[in-house]
């Protein structure tokens, strides 16, 4: 396993994200395009119309880039709920507290809001880490995409990337995604809180899996994370190889589900584990797909309709 480990090693420093190189060229960016519109599989209608947006600043000490795809049309209550997603994903916390998240219809507000704040908590941060000495030629960066991934008649995908650099050493990356039912506008998943006293996340508001603790559905998350660490070698790990190749996982036949709901792809399944989840940083975020024939006895009622064509 030593070869493995450093193989993976090599394959996340190639994607790990690390602080960017000072520049005393700073840039400002308000960018919006026009309308793109999404038609649903097989249908003359459109399923989402959404509108990019962007925002970047940066300079030789602080750097923040975020860009959205901002619902514009489409059923109500699944532009509603998109909306109230991306809000949530932007109310991410850098600073010392957690900020609400901005909820209005105007993409523009939310996105300028969340800008500025992080351009004032990355500037506060890298001040107060300069006067301890710590920040001396480095730059606090953070990059936030969050965009239209895939839809078609049965579902809506958003996928949310973050990465940048907060002091310390090395960069943070995070990837997740958001399923939507395109018939009914409903947010297909899970919500997860971190319990310390326990170490491990506690899963409420579950509307993915009917079954989440099936020994069965146990089995594809093993089988799935082992394909992951195959792909840095030739050689599948025994399990008591997997089982040293991960953090925090007891037994291998209970891997957790991850923090993130796995998405609607047409892959199938998206599972994605941030990083030291379930694994060291150097193996990155451990992540695979299911197929929807194997998942499909597992998934709740509403998520199995978003399943069936693909």
């Amino acid at each position: 396993m030593k070869h493995l480990f450093m193989t993976i090693a090599m394959a996340a420093a190639l994607t790990a994200c690390g602080h960017r190189a000072s520049t005393d060229n700073a840039t400002d960016v308000d960018s919006t395009s026009t309308d793109s519109t999404v038609v649903a599989t097989n249908e003359s209608s459109y399923v989402l119309k959404t509108d990019s947006i962007s925002m970047a600043q940066e300079d030789s000490t602080v750097s923040v880039n975020i860009s959205i795809d901002w619902p514009m049309a489409g059923l109500e209550v699944l532009v509603g709920n998109i909306r109230q997603y991306i809000s949530e994903e932007m109310a991410t916390s850098i600073g010392d507290e957690k900020p609400k998240a901005v909820l209005s219809a105007d993409g523009h507000k939310v996105l300028a809001a969340t800008f500025n704040r992080y351009q004032h908590d990355l500037t506060k941060m890298r001040r107060e880490a300069q006067q301890e000495g710590y920040s001396e030629g480095m730059q606090y960066s953070y990059n936030l995409h969050i965009y239209l991934l895939e839809a078609n008649e049965h579902y809506v995908t958003y996928q949310s990337n973050a990465e940048g650099f907060l002091g310390g050493a090395h960069g943070f990356a995070t990837a997740s995604a958001q399923s939507f039912s395109a018939a009914t506008g409903q947010r297909i998943g899970y919500e997860t809180k971190y319990n310390f006293e326990k170490e491990a996340y506690e899963i409420s508001h579950q509307t993915l899996f009917k079954t989440p603790l099936s020994p069965k559905l146990y089995a594809l998350i093993k089988e799935g994370v082992r394909g992951y660490f195959k792909e840095f070698d030739n050689n599948a790990p025994t399990d008591e190889e997997l089982h040293d190749l991960l953090i925090g996982v007891d037994n291998v036949n209970r891997i957790p589900l991850p923090s993130s709901a796995p998405a609607f792809t047409k892959n199938g399944l998206s599972f994605v584990y941030q990083q030291y989840e379930i694994a060291p940083y150097a193996a990155g975020m451990v992540n695979f797909n299911l197929p929807y024939d194997k998942v499909l006895p597992y998934l709740t009622k509403e998520a199995a309709e978003m399943a069936v064509s693909n």
